[in-house]
């Protein structure tokens, strides 16, 4: 049981308890980074010259990074504090960040993208969140949480708002100094590594309240028959969601739009401000959707219209009825995100909770680490657009799954 001394109380704000104004002050820091990165490789990469095969492998690192992330965090939850996992993550963001700032050599990408714990979705699925996502479920009592999984998420999404809209200043800046593209390009990076070493900073004020209140030190604990269980079908459902997502990335989505449309940076920057604000609309939203239709519904529904929507974009040949589409997508994309990690919470003991949200990170991440590949192999030999249709279709498989295990496994489980 959580006591009342450790909960955010109904008529508190978030922003009253030190540990979670930490936690929120960091993870907004790091939404402009997400926000960043999740157009700027696909438009960096392109500028360098990756190939299609390149560029899917080069992702695939990225996501690399997240899963990579994940085991560090499951394999030494009992050894490291989170207050130590959330410093170790950001530093080597930093040093990922410098690597991408220095050179274009193809192999030091690789290794940067391998140290950028970073997202190729413009979403958080590396092992911060892993931390993260327990911590928040310790403080805040389980009838809130999903409002307080909502801000979580809600105010990293403004922030990368900004990252995805500061590739307007591209061409910008080109057109009215004598500035060259990979000069701004490196300008960007600039601040993309001092807001991560800000991130950095900001953790180092966190307090003992947040670490887990049973720590085994020499082994990694076990886990109880019936919530191992749980852990294994989450992390199946999970990966195989993430796959078909690597195949739709944020960072595809620009490729996509670069080559098939030839659209420019700061159309692009539009489209994905756009993209970002109905995002934040949707994360507004999922708790009082959920509460009306159950947090699973909201999960399945919200996924099954998402790409079902982006099937159809995928195959239209006019840029402006693709990129309508796709915006209607991201409406519905992000519903399940604060009821997923609320749902995740809900159905493990605290002292599990971080290895749930490690091991369905994992499984997310690593499924998502190979699709990227994958997908730069089907698009170099069957167009970009059925790469996207492929992904979106295993994407609908998943929530079919879902729904029959809400009949079934999940039934007694449903959050009201």
């Amino acid at each position: 049981m959580i006591t009342k001394s450790k909960v955010i109380k109904e008529n508190e704000f978030l922003y009253k308890d030190k540990n979670l104004l930490t936690i929120l002050i960091a993870t907004t820091l790091r939404g402009y980074n997400l926000g960043f990165m999740g157009v700027f490789l696909g438009v960096y990469f392109y500028f360098i010259g990756l190939s299609d095969l390149k560029f899917g492998i080069a992702l695939s690192c990225v996501t690399l990074s997240g899963a990579l992330s994940n085991l560090f965090v499951y394999f030494f939850k009992n050894l490291i504090s989170r207050k130590q996992f959330l410093i170790i993550m950001s530093v080597s963001s930093v040093i990922g960040g410098f690597i991408f700032l220095v050179t274009e050599n193809y192999y030091l990408i690789l290794l940067a993208s391998l140290l950028s714990i970073s997202s190729i979705t413009g979403g958080d699925r590396t092992g911060i969140t892993s931390v993260e996502i327990p911590i928040i479920s310790k403080l805040v009592e389980l009838k809130k949480q999903t409002s307080a999984y909502s801000v979580y998420n809600f105010l990293p999404m403004i922030s990368k708002i900004i990252g995805t809209s500061i590739l307007l200043i591209v061409p910008i800046l080109t057109s009215v100094t004598e500035l060259k593209t990979k000069t701004v390009y490196s300008i960007l990076l600039t601040i993309y590594i001092v807001i991560t070493i800000l991130q950095t900073l900001v953790y180092n004020f966190l307090d003992h309240r947040i670490e887990a209140k049973e720590k085994i030190q020499k082994k990694i604990s076990k886990i109880k028959n019936n919530e191992s269980s749980l852990i294994i079908i989450i992390t199946f459902l999970f990966a195989i969601d993430s796959f078909g997502g690597g195949f739709i990335a944020r960072s595809f989505i620009t490729f996509w739009l670069i080559k098939k449309f030839s659209l420019s940076e700061a159309t692009l920057s539009i489209i994905f401000i756009i993209a970002q604000v109905l995002n934040g609309l949707s994360l507004v939203i999922a708790p009082k959707i959920a509460k009306n239709i159950g947090v699973l519904n909201t999960m399945i529904l919200s996924q099954m219209i998402a790409n079902g929507i982006i099937i159809v974009a995928a195959l239209s040949s006019n840029w402006i009825l693709a990129t309508v589409l796709y915006l209607i997508k991201e409406t519905f994309n992000d519903l399940d995100i604060p009821t997923r990690q609320a749902f995740m919470m809900s159905i493990v003991k605290e002292n599990n909770q971080t290895q749930m949200a490690s091991m369905s990170n994992l499984g997310r991440t690593a499924a998502h680490t190979f699709s990227p590949g994958i997908a730069g192999y089907i698009s170099s030999v069957l167009g970009i657009s059925l790469s996207l249709v492929f992904g979106s279709t295993i994407k609908l498989l998943y929530s079919l799954i879902l729904l029959r295990f809400k009949f079934s496994t999940f039934n007694k489980l449903e959050i009201k």
